[in-house]
């Protein structure tokens, strides 16, 4: 009894016990489920810290690198315009001092021409000057862009539009090239065709460059024959924009087949700054880079050992304006014969003198013209060669005046050759070649006439410019400021021509000098000037005194903002040096007008 009563107590204790056990298994379960369960959700919170801190270090190195990158900008920009500015300046610079000199020798051609000159004088001048204006036009372009760049063209740059003379562009060009030319042996000569308009609006200095990048590179690859320029009509619209085709055409050693397709592909290409290969490389790249600028294409046709012809195309627009009547018509049904063993300059003298309503017969040589001559044709005129073979010009001369003593001979001769000086009075009249059409059109209707005068060279109407009465029709008081002694001589000597006294100063402190003690009309201000410069003393002018001058900046700074420069100073007009007469006259007369309106 006592057995099966300790045997209960026993089970019943075993039984809370494992009752109890039961609910302290559950609580640790519980736990240990609520342990885990708190250090799963620690690890999901540490882990979106982790993230969290990852994303705004690595939003904190984007800023840090943004803010790096717009440092490094801003230096590169700051850089940049200091660079820009140290350029500026030093084309500047070399710009003043080119154009300085330059001023000197154009200056005093340009004086020269006002003088009594012979007409040998008088074209040797014109060349100088149209020699001259042409190297300005080039030195603007290099000076205006990257002097260490092939191309030397920007294309951004806008075309400066204003109304030109086609022929005398084309001439003045040739004249250029005319002594190396005459001393290669070869002739220039070119040929307008009859639709093209003559007078036209485009960017003349542009279209020279490129005609002058083309002559020249004809001119290194050819050794004989003839450097051809040829023009042709090809389109027009209703608002007078004309296209035109310009070919020049050389007798040189061409090229091979494979590398005039080479070149073709090169100037086909549109890539700015793509630079063409080759010993001819640069002035190629910078004559499509402008024909491209002008809105046309340059093509290139080569045979090897027979020669080359570049062809490009561009637009410009027609003069509607009707030119001046044409001079000579009592030159119409003259007889002429032209003797000159290159056909091609026989073909554009044959095609002038037609145009001209002339009656033109032609021989390739001495001999042929002799056989011609021995017929007695009826001649007004008669135009031979100096240099050809088997007979020159000279022994055919003296042979023709046996027995046309009475018809005038014109002499073609190459430029620099004075051998038919040895011969006084053979010749009526000697041209130069290149043949200036409007030089030869005077000679042909001095000689034509009856009882023409022999002359030494083609006889220019030395026309002047300067007369001493303009300062009479338009009075003025002019003070010049200018610190370079030849440049004072050569205004003051054009202006002395214009019945002018001005008064001389050599910078900026003068001229504030020389205004408070007097009034002047006008100013011709330098820029660049020791002590105080052009600008300065513009500006001190405009706020110190009470009856204003007008201030014409006179300057070699011609790049691009200069004009601005000086007009937002306060001066009221620009002319660059070298100082063209016609400008500077212009501008007097522009501005007397102007203050006679004004009073």
């Amino acid at each position: 009894m006592f057995t099966d009563h300790l045997i209960f107590i026993n089970t019943g204790n075993i039984l809370l016990v494992a009752f109890y056990l039961k609910w302290w298994f559950y609580l640790v379960i519980l736990f240990v489920a609520f342990v885990f369960g708190y250090f799963i959700h620690r690890s999901k919170i540490n882990k979106l810290s982790n993230q969290v801190a990852e994303q705004q270090s690595t939003l904190l190195q984007k800023e840090e690198l943004l803010t790096y990158a717009r440092r490094s900008e801003q230096v590169a920009c700051q850089n940049a315009d200091a660079a820009n500015a140290n350029k500026s300046l030093l084309l500047s610079q070399i710009s003043h001092d080119i154009r300085t000199p330059m001023n000197t020798l154009m200056g005093m051609a340009s004086l020269l021409t006002e003088t009594a000159l012979t007409p040998e004088q008088h074209e040797y001048t014109s060349a100088i000057l149209h020699s001259g204006e042409s190297l300005l036009g080039l030195i603007n372009d290099i000076l205006m862009k990257d002097i260490l760049e092939y191309s030397k063209v920007d294309t951004g740059k806008e075309l400066d539009a204003k109304e030109f003379n086609l022929r005398n562009s084309i001439e003045e060009v040739l004249d250029v090239f005319a002594v190396k030319a005459a001393h290669a042996g070869l002739d220039l000569v070119y040929r307008i065709q009859n639709k093209v308009p003559v007078q036209i609006v485009g960017d003349n200095q542009r279209f020279r460059q490129v005609l002058m990048n083309l002559v020249e590179n004809a001119i290194r690859f050819t050794h004989r024959g003839e450097i051809y320029i040829g023009v042709q009509f090809v389109e027009a619209d209703a608002d007078n924009h004309v296209k035109l085709m310009f070919e020049v055409t050389d007798s040189g050693i061409g090229m091979p087949e494979a590398k005039t397709r080479q070149l073709s592909a090169e100037l086909k290409q549109t890539t700015p700054g793509l630079k063409i290969e080759g010993a001819a490389g640069v002035g190629l790249t910078i004559c499509k880079n402008l024909v491209m600028l002008m809105g046309g294409t340059l093509t290139v046709d080569s045979i090897e050992n027979e020669g080359t012809t570049f062809r490009f195309t561009t637009a410009f627009r027609a003069n509607t304006q009707p030119l001046a009547p044409s001079i000579g018509s009592d030159i119409k049904g003259k007889k002429v014969l032209i003797i000159d063993d290159n056909a091609a300059v026989r073909a554009m003298l044959k095609n002038r003198f037609e145009g001209w309503n002339m009656t033109v017969s032609e021989a390739g040589s001495g001999k042929q013209a002799l056989e011609l001559l021995s017929g007695k044709p009826e001649l007004d005129l008669i135009i031979a060669d100096l240099q050809m073979p088997e007979m020159d010009g000279i022994t055919l001369t003296q042979s023709i005046k046996k027995s046309y003593a009475d018809t005038p001979i014109m002499l073609l001769n190459s430029t620099g050759d004075e051998s038919y000086k040895k011969h006084p009075g053979l010749f009526s009249s000697v041209i130069n070649k290149p043949i200036r059409r409007h030089i030869l059109k005077e000679q042909v209707i001095s000689l034509t006439r009856q009882n023409a005068k022999v002359t030494s060279m083609s006889d220019h109407s030395n026309r002047q410019k300067l007369s001493v009465d303009f300062a009479k029709q338009y009075p003025l008081s002019i003070l010049i400021a200018e610190d370079n002694l030849m440049n004072q001589k050569i205004v003051g000597k054009i202006l002395n021509k214009l019945g002018y006294e001005p008064k001389m100063t050599s910078n900026g402190k003068e001229v504030l000098e020389e205004v408070s003690n007097k009034y002047y009309d006008v100013i011709l201000m330098d820029v660049q000037m020791p002590e105080m410069d052009g600008l300065e003393a513009t500006k001190m002018i405009r706020v110190c005194l009470s009856d204003q001058p007008v201030i014409i900046a006179m300057t070699a700074n011609t790049l691009q903002g200069d004009r601005e420069e000086c007009l937002r100073a306060g001066m009221d007009d620009y002319i660059a040096k070298p100082v063209k007469l016609e400008e500077l006259v212009n501008l007097l007369e522009k501005w007397a007008i102007h203050s006679n309106t004004q009073v």
